[in-house]
């Protein structure tokens, strides 16, 4: 890396009182930092710390005894993933420009910094490879850049304010019908408030549709699924490993049809990780790595999935009168609900196929153990898989 760029935290030894004093600056000097690595469960392409902040007695303005440091994994395959996906330049993008439009509360942006692009320009002529090679050229081409990628590792650090005081379920234990209406009706303001945002997508290139790049999916399925029925030996039925061979097949139509309009923007991860409960009934959303835009019913059916267990499946019409009387309620008139339960179908097809397609970076050796959370988001993601 040049000399001259700025310095940009990979490990947590980096997360130096003198480094947050800069990183911080003119909320005065940090005298001691005490770190703690959270959320080592969940994520899978980022470390995310507590940084436990003393400051200076002299030190002027906002002081926060606490802050979220995010940055990228250690892991390389999960790295070059995660690149591939934009996940890292998009979140800082969003938290830089984009939190005062989402139209939910999202933690504060405090400090962010990134290496630049190093190679902008192979986004058209690696869209145009992909469209156009067979499935198993696909997966080399993407095999070569991703080790490419990890060659000369691009940087990325981001500050966000701790929320402290809200609830944090968790996705393993599984969330309250309570909690999921409360969080379809939060879902709901973001999707009306940014409703057909064309000006927003065409003025930030990292916002992807649904069907961006579709058969590096379709790919990575043909690579993975081997290794994928064997680590879920017993637990996914042959009948439904059949039904994922016919979603692959018919892969292309089922993006297209989440990907038209009427879309919005999605959170892309909304999840019961991804949200935090205060007393007053306001929620925080969190994570906004994977932003992108498409069929409401892709966040909607992604959360109700994975927050519930299958046995309510009895409890699904209602969920979803809750997300589509409050997007109604809000000015959202050309949606109606049955085309809204109908997509939700699609969408559980769309996760169980992402599921395979994305097993090089997860861990899907099932144990049914309930207390592993890859385990549970895939006995629930197959069980509502109707």
């Amino acid at each position: 890396m040049a000399k001259d760029r700025p310095h940009i935290p990979q490990t947590e030894a980096e997360l130096t009182a003198t480094w947050f004093s800069q990183a911080l600056a003119g909320s005065g000097r940090v005298e001691t930092v005490r770190t703690e690595e959270i959320g080592a469960d969940i994520g899978f392409i980022g470390k995310v710390y507590r940084c436990h902040l003393t400051w200076s007695d002299d030190a002027p303005g906002d002081r926060p005894a606490s802050v979220i440091v995010k940055m990228p994994t250690d892991n390389d395959v999960n790295f070059a993933l995660g690149e591939a996906a934009q996940f890292y330049e998009r979140e800082i993008t969003v938290y830089r420009h984009l939190r005062n439009e989402l139209g939910v509360s999202v933690p504060q942006h405090l400090y962010s910094e990134m290496d630049p692009d190093p190679a902008p320009w192979i986004e058209r002529p690696l869209l145009f490879l992909i469209d156009k090679l067979p499935l198993g050229g696909v997966n080399r081409t993407l095999d070569f850049l991703l080790k490419l990628g990890l060659r000369d590792k691009r940087r990325y650090v981001l500050i966000i304010s701790d929320i402290d005081d809200a609830r944090p379920p968790t996705q393993a234990d599984g969330g309250s019908l309570e909690d999921a209406h409360a969080a379809l009706k939060v879902l709901a303001t973001w999707h009306a408030k940014n409703w057909m945002c064309t000006d927003l997508v065409a003025e930030h290139h990292r916002l992807w549709p649904v069907d961006r790049a579709h058969r590096v999916f379709q790919a990575r399925y043909v690579k993975n699924l081997p290794g994928f029925v064997t680590h879920t030996a017993g637990v996914v039925e042959p009948r439904t490993l059949a039904r994922l061979d016919d979603i692959q097949e018919r892969l292309p139509s089922i993006v297209a049809k989440l990907s038209e309009g009427p879309w919005t923007l999605l959170h892309g991860d909304y999840r019961l990780d991804n949200v935090l409960f205060r007393d007053n009934g306001e929620l925080v959303v969190l994570d906004l790595q994977a932003l992108l835009y498409g069929r409401p019913a892709v966040d909607v059916s992604y959360f109700i999935t994975t927050a519930l267990e299958p046995e309510h499946v009895t409890e699904e019409a209602a969920l979803l009168r809750t997300y589509h009387d409050a997007l109604v309620a809000q000015g959202v008139t050309d949606l109606d609900y049955d085309t809204l339960v109908a997509d939700c179908e699609l969408a559980k097809e769309l996760f169980a196929h992402r599921f395979v397609s994305a097993s090089d970076i997860l861990d899907t050796e099932v144990s049914g153990d309930r207390d592993d959370l890859l385990d549970v988001m895939l006995i629930r993601m197959f069980g509502w898989l109707n």
